[in-house]
C-alpha cells in the first residue's frame, strides 16, 4: 500500500504536501508568538515603559531581522535574547527598536528595566529593586514589602504565568540579574544588553554588535544632517563614516558639526576616531562647562539637574543650569526623560578620567551630601512630614521652589532614584550625616511602602551612627526601624526599637524625640488592643509635642486620642479630640492626615446611626487620598464605605468595596489591615447566609490577629465566629467563642465590643428558652448601647419587648 502511495503522481504530491505542513507546524511550535489578530473588543493594553526609539536608526538590518523573526527557542521558559558589544555601539537602541516592532505580539506588557551596572557602585540598581519596580508596574496587587529575593522572584513568576510580555533588561553583568527577572510563561520574551557574553545565561539568540558598516554610517550621518537642515558634501559624509562607526560617536561628531562647535570635515584635517572624539570635545569646552561635566560625572543618580550638579561643581544653580544646557546642545549630555539630563556610560567614564579638571572629588561629594540633606529637609517641610528630633539643623538658603504638599510628594517620586543613589553613596563613604539623609527620606519610603529598602538604609545608617558614637543618629534610626516594623504589623520588633529610641532620647534630653517615641509606643499598644496603655502614651506624647511647639505632632496625638475614645465607646471625647486634630491639620496644610481624621469622624457617625454624615466623611477622605496618592487611606475609605453599604443592606456594593480594599491592603502588606478587611467580608457573607465563605474569611483573620498579637482583633473575630455558630445552630461552640471575646474586650476596655458580646449571649439564651438570662444580657447591652448613643439600642429594646 505504501508503494502505491509513493508511486502515484497524485498521491506523491499529497504526501509531500502533508510532510511540509507537519514540518512547518513542528517548527512553529518552537518559535515566538506570531502577531495576534485583534479581537473584536480588544482588552485594555498592558503597561509599557519602553523609552522613545530614536528617529534616526541606520543599519543593523540582519540583527533586527534575527530579533523579530521568531528564531528557535527553548519550550520550557521564556525566550532569551542577548545583545553584546562595546559601549556606544547601539545595544540599547537596537533592543528598543526590536521591542517596538515586537510589541503587538506581547500585549500584556512591554517593560524596560535598567540595571545601570556601569553607572558606579551607588548608582547601579540592585536586582531586588528592579524586581520591586517590575512588580509595581505589572502586578501592583502583589505585596512588595518583603526583603527575601527568592520570595520576590517567586511572586514575579507567579504574576507572569500565562502572560505574554516583553522585557528589555538593559546593562546587565551577571546571569542572576537576568534569570531572576525571567517571567513565568514560555510565551514571553526577554531581550538583554551587556558588554560581554555572560557565563551561565545560555541565550536562545546572541548578537555581538560591532561598529556600523561604512554605508550604514554614511546613511546615519546623512539622515542626521538632513533632519537638521544642514548641508554637508557627500565626500565629507563619507570621510566621517570612514572614521566613526559607533552610533554614539557618530551622533556626537555630527552634532559638533551641525552646532558649529567642531572643526569642518575636510580631508586635510582627519577627524578623531572612536571615543577620542569626546576627549577632543572636552578640550574645546570652556572652563565652566568642562568643570560642570567633570563634576556631574560624580553624581550617582540617573538625573542631572542644577540642584545636584551645582553642589558638585561649587557654582550657583543658574550658572550650572546654563552649563548643562550647553553641554546638552554640544551632544555630551542627553535627555533620558523630561526631568533632567543624563550621561551615556561611555561619556561618564571619559569625563571622570578627564585630566583637564583637578581633583577635589571628596569636597565635591561632601557638598552633594549636604545639599541633598537640605533638599530632603525642604521636601519634608513642604510635604508635611514629621520632624522626629530636636537636633538643631544648619539653615541654608532654599534650594527648591515653594511647593504644595502634593507637589513635594511628586518631586520626591520623580527624583527618588537620585536621592536613593546619593544616600547609598553616603553610606559607602561613611559620611557622618548619613542618618539625617536616611531619616529624611524614610517617611516618604514608608508612605509608598518601600519597606525593604527603607529598613536596609536605616540599618546601614544605624551601624555608621554606632561607629561614630552618635546617640541621636542611633535613636533616629531605631525610631524609623520601629515604624517600618509597625507598618508590617511586627509589633514586638517595633516595640523593642521604639523603647531603645525613647531611652536614648531621654538621655539626650531631646523632647521632640521623646514625644515621637511615646507616640509610636501609643500606636503599638493600640494595634495590640491595649487601649488604656495606649491612651497614657498618647497623652504623654501630646504634652511633649506641645512643649516642643510641634503642631504636626500635637495634631497626630489628638487624632490617636480621638481614635482610642471611639474604640472604647467614648464618642463625646472622640469628637472633641478629632475636631481638634482636624483643625490643627488644616492649619498646617497637612491634607493627607485630614483624610485620616475624616475617616475617624465617619466611623463615629456610622456607629451612632448618622449614615448620611458618615458617607460624606468617607467620600471626603477618598477624594483627599486620590489627590495625595495615598493608597492606604483610599483603601480605608473603601472599607468603611463597604461597611456602610452592608449596614444599609446594599450587599453588592459592599462586596465590591470590601474586596477592593482587601486587594490594596494585601499589596501594601499591612497584616492588621488585611485581617480587618477579612473580618468585614466574613460579616458580609454571614448576613447574606454564605456560611462557608464567612467562616473561611474569619478563620484567616483570626490567624493573622493571633500572629501579630492583636487582642482586639482576636476578640472581634471570636465574636463574629460565635454569631456565625449561633446562626448555624452550634450553640455550644457559639458560647465558647463569645465568652472568649467578652474576656478579651474586658481586658482592652472596649465598651462597644462588651455590649455586642452581651447582646449575642442574650440571643443564645433566648434560643435555649432561658428568658431570664436573655433579659439580663440584653439589659446589660442596652445600658451600654444607650450610654454610647449606638443605634443598636433600638434593636435591643425590640428584643426585650418580645420576652
Amino acid at each position: 500500500m505504501i508503494t502505491n502511495v509513493i508511486t502515484s503522481d497524485w498521491n506523491w504530491w499529497l504526501f509531500a504536501s502533508l510532510l511540509v505542513i507537519v514540518s512547518l507546524c513542528a517548527v512553529g511550535a518552537t518559535h515566538l508568538p506570531a502577531p495576534t489578530i485583534a479581537p473584536e473588543h480588544p482588552a485594555e493594553p498592558g503597561p509599557s515603559t519602553l523609552p522613545p526609539a530614536s528617529a534616526v536608526f541606520a543599519g543593523r538590518r540582519p540583527e533586527l531581522a534575527s530579533l523579530t523573526s521568531r528564531p528557535n527557542r527553548a519550550a520550557h521558559r521564556a525566550a532569551l535574547f542577548l545583545i553584546t558589544g562595546e559601549p556606544g555601539v547601539g545595544k540599547t537602541e537596537l533592543a528598543t527598536q526590536a521591542a517596538y516592532r515586537l510589541a503587538d505580539r506581547f500585549p500584556d506588557a512591554q517593560l524596560f528595566l535598567a540595571f545601570r551596572s556601569h553607572g558606579g557602585r551607588s548608582g547601579r540598581a540592585d536586582t531586588r529593586d528592579v524586581l520591586l519596580d517590575a512588580l509595581g508596574t505589572f502586578a501592583p496587587e502583589i505585596s512588595r514589602t518583603v526583603l527575601d529575593i527568592d520570595r520576590l522572584v517567586a511572586a514575579w513568576r507567579a504574576a507572569t504565568t500565562g502572560r505574554r510580555m516583553l522585557l528589555v533588561l538593559d546593562d546587565v553583568v551577571t546571569a542572576d540579574q537576568v534569570l531572576n527577572l525571567l517571567p513565568g510563561s514560555w510565551e514571553c520574551l526577554v531581550i538583554s544588553t551587556a558588554r560581554e557574553l555572560i557565563t551561565g545565561l545560555d541565550p536562545d539568540l546572541h548578537l555581538r554588535l560591532d561598529g556600523l558598516l561604512v554605508e550604514d554610517a554614511e546613511h546615519m550621518i546623512g539622515e542626521i544632517v538632513r533632519r537638521a537642515s544642514y548641508r554637508l558634501p557627500g565626500d565629507d559624509i563619507r570621510e566621517l563614516a570612514m572614521v566613526h562607526r559607533l552610533p554614539l560617536t557618530i551622533r556626537h561628531a555630527v552634532d559638533q558639526l551641525v552646532n558649529g562647535t567642531g572643526p569642518p570635515a575636510t580631508r586635510t584635517t582627519p577627524p578623531v576616531a572612536g571615543a577620542g572624539v569626546f576627549t577632543t570635545s572636552f578640550g574645546r569646552l570652556g572652563p565652566r562647562e568642562r568643570l560642570v561635566l567633570r563634576r556631574a560625572a560624580l553624581h550617582p543618580g540617573p538625573h542631572l539637574i542644577a540642584v545636584f550638579v551645582a553642589s558638585l561643581a561649587g557654582l550657583p544653580a543658574a550658572e550650572t543650569e546654563d552649563a548643562l544646557a550647553e553641554l546638552h546642545r554640544l551632544g555630551l549630555l542627553h535627555r533620558p526623560d523630561p526631568h533632567g539630563f543624563g550621561f551615556h556610560d561611555l561619556v561618564r567614564a571619559l569625563a571622570l578620567a578627564d585630566a583637564g579638571v583637578v581633583g577635589e572629588d571628596e569636597q565635591a561629594l561632601t557638598r552633594l551630601f549636604r545639599t541633598t540633606s537640605d533638599v530632603i529637609d525642604e521636601l519634608g517641610v513642604q510635604g508635611r512630614a514629621p520632624v522626629i528630633t530636636s537636633a538643631a539643623r544648619d539653615h541654608h538658603p532654599a534650594v527648591l521652589p515653594p511647593m504644595s504638599e502634593i507637589e513635594a510628594l511628586t518631586w520626591t517620586s520623580v527624583y527618588f532614584d537620585d536621592l536613593h543613589a546619593v544616600i547609598r553613596l553616603a553610606i559607602d563613604r561613611h559620611w557622618d550625616g548619613t542618618w539625617q539623609l536616611v531619616s529624611g527620606i524614610s517617611a516618604y519610603m514608608r508612605f509608598h511602602r518601600n519597606i525593604p529598602q527603607a529598613e536596609e538604609l536605616n540599618r546601614s545608617a544605624l551601624q555608621l551612627a554606632i561607629i561614630a558614637n552618635d546617640r541621636r543618629g542611633q535613636a533616629a534610626c531605631h525610631l524609623w526601624l520601629d515604624r517600618m516594623a509597625r507598618t508590617l504589623s511586627e509589633y514586638p520588633r517595633a516595640d523593642a526599637h521604639a523603647r531603645r529610641a525613647l531611652a536614648m532620647f531621654v538621655a539626650l534630653g531631646d523632647v521632640l524625640g521623646q514625644a515621637n517615641a511615646h507616640a509610636d509606643l501609643a500606636n503599638i499598644e493600640h494595634h495590640r488592643g491595649r487601649y488604656q496603655d495606649a491612651a497614657v502614651r498618647a497623652e504623654q506624647a501630646r504634652a511633649l509635642f506641645l512643649q516642643a511647639g510641634d503642631t504636626r505632632g500635637h495634631a497626630d496625638s489628638e487624632g490617636v486620642l480621638g481614635m482610642l475614645c471611639r474604640l472604647t465607646g467614648d464618642y463625646r471625647g472622640a469628637l472633641e479630640h478629632l475636631d481638634a486634630a482636624l483643625t490643627l491639620f488644616t492649619r498646617i496644610g497637612n491634607e493627607r492626615n485630614q483624610g485620616w481624621i475624616h475617616i475617624e469622624l465617619g466611623i463615629v457617625a456610622r456607629q451612632t446611626g448618622a449614615y448620611t454624615q458618615a458617607r460624606h466623611h468617607f467620600h471626603r477622605a477618598r477624594d483627599i487620598s486620590e489627590r495625595t496618592d495615598d493608597a492606604t487611606k483610599r483603601a480605608w475609605a473603601d472599607r468603611e464605605l463597604g461597611i456602610l453599604a452592608r449596614t444599609i443592606g446594599d450587599w453588592d456594593d459592599a462586596l465590591t468595596l470590601l474586596s477592593a480594599a482587601l486587594r490594596v491592603f494585601t499589596d501594601l502588606g499591612g497584616r492588621r489591615n488585611i485581617a480587618d478587611a477579612l473580618v468585614e467580608l466574613g460579616t458580609l457573607h454571614r448576613v447574606k447566609g454564605e456560611t462557608t465563605a464567612a467562616r473561611t474569611s474569619l478563620e484567616r483573620a483570626w490567624t493573622i490577629y493571633h500572629n501579630i498579637e492583636n487582642r482586639r482583633g482576636i476578640a472581634w473575630t471570636e465574636l463574629e465566629l460565635g454569631s456565625l455558630d449561633r446562626l448555624t445552630g452550634s450553640t455550644t461552640s457559639a458560647r465558647e467563642h463569645i465568652d472568649r471575646a467578652l474576656a478579651h474586650y474586658a481586658i482592652v476596655g472596649d465598651r462597644s465590643g462588651i455590649a455586642r458580646a452581651h447582646y449575642e449571649l442574650g440571643c443564645l439564651a433566648h434560643l435555649r428558652n432561658d428568658d431570664a438570662v436573655a433579659r439580663t444580657q440584653w439589659e446589660t447591652a442596652l445600658t451600654l448601647y444607650t450610654a454610647m448613643g449606638f443605634p443598636e439600642a433600638n434593636e435591643t429594646r425590640t428584643r426585650l419587648s418580645t420576652l
